[in-house]
């Protein structure tokens, strides 16, 4: 439904009010009549008018004090107000900007001229109001945990804040990129009629992202809204991630069965290969005994490793304060050295020779864990375990210094980026045990950054498979 814009009318005189009527009476406009400075200010603050017109010279209170209080009154003080007055002189137009008044009229006014200009005065107040509310609609977005996306009229992307960015894989510049060519790269359209489940909307579009040898199905809800701007331009589509309410079958993700089975896993087989070393340990044949001791000491070994994983990432904290701030000229040593330990021979760092004495705000220590979770990562999620990592170090600004580590191993789907600084979750299709670790390398890199009052972002390269983790970080 169209709301016409109100006007309200402050003036004692009844003729002044019904000339004013009868000039806007073709103007689309809904008009308030009030007759004195406490009628118009109690109308006021009642109708909310987009624009006042209002006398000066009134019985009781003028409109000078009038004029005051509603600028006083947080819920009306930005509300246009056009001063009427018989006093054409400086003092009285200064008088009337100091009590808060935008625009004067000055008896007798031209008919043509007060259209004229409460059509602007109302026209510019609903654009400095439009840009008030898009101002808190992106606010609020762009810290909400649902993706939000504005298309216009063709359904261009005109905006997308950071969780839809991720979601739908967007380039740095995705300006004027149709929305449905974009998701239909990577997600196919799916009716929730042909999901029996509780929370199908029908107003609802669902877009799954099928099962792949290293990914589970991702769900994404698409819900279209009422747009806070320009309605008849512009659509707000709001996304979910309902992969979650999709799959309840895949509860085996949860951290309670990760922990357990990694944990088991490695105790069952030392306790096994122990229990029978000890019952047939005069019997065996030296070759068996000695398989069975190796057995039991490489299962040591990884049940050390994945408690070790569980205490680096509760003690993480303790790392920020162990040391001092790191100076940028001892990354080629840090990375070489992490390099040699993960036995990975294609590593590189580019850094402009300036940044070499900047300091960051974070400790040698926590950025040697730092180094090794990614480098591992890359490692680790690599086709054949050698990826090619490059480390580019650039200047963001005055303040703060990126660290972007880029591997050439294979993309992350957006479930996965999502999910990444989450503890305890890992990249394999199905939980079966088999990637080493406790999924705490990413979370635990981002602990120590968040805690140093830095940013993390997960994105896939765009010049090449691969994934890029950008680290921002202050300098001291």
């Amino acid at each position: 439904m169209n709301i016409l814009p109100k006007v309200l009318i402050v003036d004692d005189e009844p003729i002044i009010r019904n000339t004013l009527e009868l000039l806007f009476t073709a103007e689309n406009l809904e008009l308030l009549f009030a007759e004195n400075g406490e009628s118009g200010l109690r109308m006021a603050q009642e109708f909310q008018p987009d624009a006042i017109l209002m006398d000066v010279m009134m019985p009781g209170m003028d409109g000078y004090e009038t004029c005051r209080r509603i600028r006083a009154n947080p819920a009306l003080a930005e509300i246009p107000i056009i001063m009427i007055t018989a006093l054409d002189d400086r003092n009285a137009r200064l008088v009337g900007l100091l009590a808060g008044a935008d625009d004067f009229l000055i008896k007798p006014f031209d008919g043509f001229e007060i259209q004229v200009r409460i059509k602007n005065i109302i026209r510019l107040n609903r654009y400095h109001n439009l840009v008030e509310e898009r101002s808190r609609f992106y606010w609020v977005v762009e810290n909400d945990e649902k993706g939000y996306l504005v298309l216009d009229e063709n359904g261009n992307i005109q905006y997308a804040n950071q969780r839809a960015q991720i979601y739908f894989h967007l380039p740095e510049s995705y300006t004027s990129v149709n929305f449905e060519a974009q998701a239909a790269l990577y997600y196919q359209s799916h009716s929730p009629n042909d999901e029996q489940s509780d929370h199908a909307n029908l107003n609802a579009k669902y877009l799954v992202h099928p099962e792949s040898a290293t990914a589970r199905a991702f769900w994404l809800r698409v819900e279209s809204l009422d747009s806070p701007f320009s309605p008849e331009d512009h659509c707000l589509l709001r996304v979910s991630d309902v992969t979650e309410d999709m799959s309840a079958y895949q509860d085996t993700r949860k951290i309670h069965l990760l922990v357990a089975h990694k944990l088991r896993t490695p105790a069952s087989l030392i306790y096994s290969s122990m229990n029978l070393l000890n019952m047939k340990m005069d019997i065996l044949p030296e070759k068996d005994l000695k398989a069975m001791i190796k057995c039991s000491w490489q299962s040591a070994e990884r049940l050390v490793k994945e408690v070790q994983d569980i205490l680096q990432y509760v003690d993480a904290p303790i790392a920020l304060s162990q040391g001092e701030p790191l100076c940028l000229n001892k990354m080629h040593g840090m990375v070489s050295a992490t390099a040699d330990i993960l036995e990975l021979n294609s590593v590189s760092i580019l850094m402009p020779e300036k940044l070499q004495k900047y300091k960051l705000n974070i400790s040698t220590t926590a950025m040697e864990m730092i180094i090794f979770e990614v480098m591992e990562n890359s490692k680790k999620f690599h086709k054949h375990k050698a990826p090619h990592i490059q480390l580019r170090i650039e200047p963001r600004d005055d303040a703060s210094v990126q660290l972007s580590f880029l591997d050439d191993g294979q993309a992350m789907t957006a479930e996965q980026i999502t999910r990444a600084k989450i503890p305890y979750t890992q990249g394999e299709k199905w939980f079966t045990g088999e990637v080493p670790g406790m999924g705490l390398g990413i979370p635990l890199v981002t602990s120590l950054v968040w805690q140093a009052g830095g940013r993390v972002r997960i994105t896939n390269r765009n010049d090449q498979g691969g994934v890029c983790v950008s680290l921002t970080l202050q300098t001291v």
